[in-house]
């Protein structure tokens, strides 16, 4: 049998595997609270695999293989702003959000500024960010399928009809089961290929040999910590950063916890597997680059075409399961935050509709949303190149207005909603001119987007009148709704 053959049957199968475990997962939805967030009843092990295995997609596997590929030592950036972003979300805010009992981010935006306003602009910037987020990894999963022959259209939409497929059904149970089977595979497998892929192309010394006879590669640049540029990488750590501390699929996760002291320890624990992990896509897309040189076209591909080339068929094929196992984790969890916010924000708490939240109108359109945001996300992939070019764009257009109001928020009792307001549009409006390429910052668009949010958010709050005690409670932990012990 052909060894594309017998790499694709074994791949089809996974998937199939995977969609299964997902659809079968839907018998534990009773109503809209378990497809959103699982009753609140995960215990550290789903918590920690969900948020790792949000990052072990398209950005910390895929996207960080293809950075290194191109830059060497130095695309290891956006794996080093995960650990530091979820490290701080445990520390900062996870606890004290999760014992809120809250269902999406801008319910606490809400409460805090007393308005509607805010959570509608709010929820809409997020799930803007959230397509743009899903894109990436339907880009990464095209890249996947290249390997079988699969033109990377063809491959984006095969992948968008599999996040659809079980997250429609199951919601928060399938993306978390799914999440802990995945997370598995990522561990071992992507190390494991890349570990072999080094000792192919002669280890450390034999990337150092290939950078001086490239012409290509800078060997000064290749291997520096910072090769690709101080503003470069902090133009990539910093969005990352800033939208783990507010990203509505990491906060979901928190939510879905059965308590706060759950939710913070998992967020700090999956910053420390993040540290862990990091370095083994970095290895593997030098790896390829030393062994394909400049005939790989599609650097995005670069890990999954490595795996195909050291490893034997039926590893190979595990393997190229795991990346796109890693991708379908990161795309689940966000099409799950997409459809809570519409649902959430805007169909009970904008729209006044279904209060309780047990109807089944609510859980139809929840499922209707994660299909429209599956779409929408293919058509982004379609239209913006490069994987962490794409996730960039997408934190910088959500965080430049929302972070701002949102941290502050939680630790300056004097803004207002006056004030939030300003911040998310000005902030909003600067962050994503840069970032479409309306202005030339000369810096990380989200600094400037971040910087213009600050002020307006200080300055206008300042100017108008200063909230009440009795609206600054509405904000303040109470007792967590205890769940069963699940994961």
């Amino acid at each position: 049998m052909d060894d594309r053959v017998t790499i694709g049957i074994i791949i089809v199968s996974y998937l199939l595997l995977v969609t299964a475990v997902g659809l079968l997962s839907a018998r534990m939805i009773k109503g809209s609270d378990d497809f959103l967030v699982a009753g609140r009843k995960f215990g550290p092990l789903l918590v920690v695999a969900g948020l790792t295995a949000t990052h072990l997609g398209g950005g910390a596997v895929m996207g960080v293989s293809e950075d290194s590929f191109v830059y060497g030592y130095s695309g290891i950036a956006y794996s080093a702003g995960t650990a530091v972003g979820l490290t701080l979300l445990g520390l900062l805010s996870a606890k004290r959000l999760r014992n809120l009992s809250l269902y999406t981010i801008t319910d606490f935006l809400a409460l805090r500024y007393n308005s509607k306003v805010v959570r509608g602009l709010a929820a809409l910037l997020s799930i803007v960010a959230v397509t743009g987020i899903v894109a990436a990894q339907v880009s990464a999963a095209g890249g996947a399928f290249q390997i079988l022959g699969i033109d990377p259209t063809i491959g984006a939409a095969i992948a968008v009809s599999l996040f659809i497929g079980y997250t429609f059904f199951a919601g928060m149970w399938g993306v978390a089961i799914t999440d802990a089977m995945q997370l598995i595979i990522i561990v071992i497998g992507v190390p494991i290929a890349c570990v072999i892929g080094l000792q192919t192309v002669g280890g450390f010394s034999g990337l150092q040999e290939f950078a001086a006879a490239s012409d290509a590669v800078s060997a000064e640049t290749y291997f520096s910590p910072v090769g690709m540029g101080v503003m470069a990488m902090l133009g990539v750590m910093t969005p990352v950063i800033m939208y783990d501390l507010i990203g509505q699929d990491f906060y979901q996760r928190l939510f879905s916890a059965r308590s706060g002291k759950v939710a913070s320890a998992s967020a700090i624990m999956a910053g420390v597997l993040l540290v862990l992990f990091g370095t083994f896509p970095v290895i593997g897309g030098m790896s390829a680059r030393a062994m394909f040189g400049e005939d790989l076209e599609d650097s995005s591909s670069a890990l999954p075409m490595l795996i195909v080339e050291v490893l034997p068929v039926w590893l190979a094929a595990i393997l190229v399961a795991a990346i796109l196992a890693a991708v379908m984790s990161t795309a689940d969890s966000l099409l799950i935050a997409g459809s809570t916010h519409i649902t959430n924000d805007f169909y009970r708490k904008i729209m006044g509709r279904d209060q309780n939240g047990d109807s089944t109108t609510t859980l139809r359109i929840a499922r209707i949303s994660t299909l429209v945001l599956g779409v929408g996300a293919l058509t982004f992939a379609l239209l913006v190149p490069g994987i962490i070019q794409v996730l960039v764009l997408a934190y910088t257009m959500y965080a430049s207005g929302v972070f701002i109001p949102l941290i502050l928020g939680l630790f300056w009792k004097r803004g207002t909603k006056e004030g939030a307001i300003a911040a998310i549009l000005l902030g909003g409006l600067a962050g994503t001119s840069g970032a479409v390429g309306l202005v030339d910052y000369q810096v990380p668009d989200i600094m400037i987007g971040g910087a213009v949010s600050l002020v307006a958010f200080v300055v206008v709050s300042l100017l108008t009148k200063a909230p009440t005690e009795a609206e600054l409670a509405l904000t303040r932990p109470v007792a967590a709704k205890e769940g069963s012990d699940i994961g």
